[in-house]
């Protein structure tokens, strides 16, 4: 997930499902849809859920050598769901057992933990620089079954890793 901001814009990678999706991915940027109005509105279907999956499993499943070999395709996987909102990204991997359990490997991991912060963390930082987060911490906390109050700190500093940490503990 290394190298993929997330951007206003959706990536042709998630228009164009073919081989040459990453590459044209990294060059045509398309507009953004109607921005969401609520919580409830942010899209994160099955599909996007299964690249989170496959994202995950690969990263908690491989080691250094096995994961620098499937960057790419990786890169290609993360390309497709840069329109996914990172609270949705993160709910989807905290709310599922599994995939639960593929962060605390991957966490316990620094490459990894590397890695994984550096897609996560500036996405949720540049949705609070534009006001997009704060407004969704409620059905976000809602939907990952923990009171706001358990999570708002993190929020409030900034701090992403923090957020991550408190999920897998």
């Amino acid at each position: 997930m290394q190298d993929l901001p997330h951007t206003p814009y959706h990536y042709a990678a998630h228009y164009f499902p073919s081989p040459l999706a990453s590459f044209i991915g990294s060059i045509i940027k398309f507009p953004p849809e109607k921005p969401a109005d609520s919580y409830a509105d942010l899209v994160c279907t099955e599909e996007d859920k299964a690249k989170i999956y496959e994202i995950l499993t690969t990263l908690e499943s491989n080691g250094k050598l096995s994961l620098l070999v499937k960057k790419g395709y990786l890169q290609g996987l993360g390309a497709q769901i840069n329109h996914v909102h990172p609270l949705k990204f993160l709910s989807s991997i905290v709310t599922h057992p599994q995939l639960r359990s593929c962060l605390v490997e991957v966490f316990g991991d620094y490459f990894k933990r590397n890695g994984f912060m550096d897609g996560l963390g500036p996405n949720l930082t540049r949705e609070a620089d534009k006001g997009k987060l704060d407004q969704y911490i409620e059905p976000f906390a809602n939907e990952v079954g923990v009171p706001r109050e358990h999570i708002s700190k993190f929020f409030q500093s900034r701090d992403w890793e923090g957020l991550v940490r408190f999920f897998i503990s």
